[in-house]
């Protein structure tokens, strides 16, 4: 394949909206419902635990629908987010209204998120550093080249429920979900003292925003 349209599909297959020709105001009225539980903006919900989606990519915010609605995220029983979830991805009518809501989604500024956890922040720091950064971003800003999220406007709580879901066999198990399964091998490298410890350098990154 010719060097430019290689970038052209790689473009295209980050950015779904490019495909589909996002709508940001159809998107806009498409995310109504989702207000209750992830916030006018998108700030997420630390006592429902529902996270911060402001901030992430479209390409993050569309896989993540579509594997709600696939049955790839939200299907194990333990996975009482996700399954809460499943319904309100499914109500999505098609792929265009997937793209239109993940592009509205993704021009939502992302949020600091409060600290709930206590950590060591400097050992966390290395602890980032070694099992973390290469894929999430040395400032957790994620990194759609490698299809990993942004953890910086996520609340420290909901980033340890997750890893715990990984580590459980709840999230990342399921055959279709390549991601997920490299997310799930990577959890098992990390004590919950460690995770404490990440998330407390997570937060002090946020803070410095």
């Amino acid at each position: 394949m010719p060097s430019m349209f290689r970038h052209l599909a790689l473009l295209v297959f980050l950015v779904p909206g490019l495909c589909l020709g996002a709508d940001r105001s159809a998107g806009k009225e498409l995310y109504a419902p989702c207000v209750a539980c992830h916030g006018a903006v998108g700030e997420g919900n630390p006592k429902l635990n529902s996270p911060a989606i402001a901030g992430q990519s479209e390409a993050y915010i569309s896989r993540q629908l579509e594997n709600c609605i696939a049955g790839v995220r939200g299907a194990d029983a333990g996975d009482t987010g996700g399954a809460q979830m499943r319904p309100m991805a499914m109500a999505l009518p098609d792929e265009k209204a997937v793209v239109d809501v993940a592009a509205f989604i993704a021009s939502l500024a992302a949020p600091v998120p409060e600290t709930m956890i206590s950590g060591n922040a400097e050992d966390g720091s290395k602890q980032y550093i070694g099992k973390c950064g290469a894929c999430h971003g040395g400032k957790a800003e994620g990194n759609d080249a490698l299809n990993s999220p942004r953890l910086v406007s996520l609340s420290d709580t909901y980033i340890v429920q997750q890893v715990t879901n990984f580590q459980n066999g709840i999230r990342g198990a399921h055959s279709d979900d390549k991601y997920g399964k490299q997310m799930a091998m990577m959890s098992k490298l990390v004590s919950a003292e460690e995770l404490n410890d990440i998330v407390a350098f997570i937060n002090e990154i946020a803070q410095q925003r």
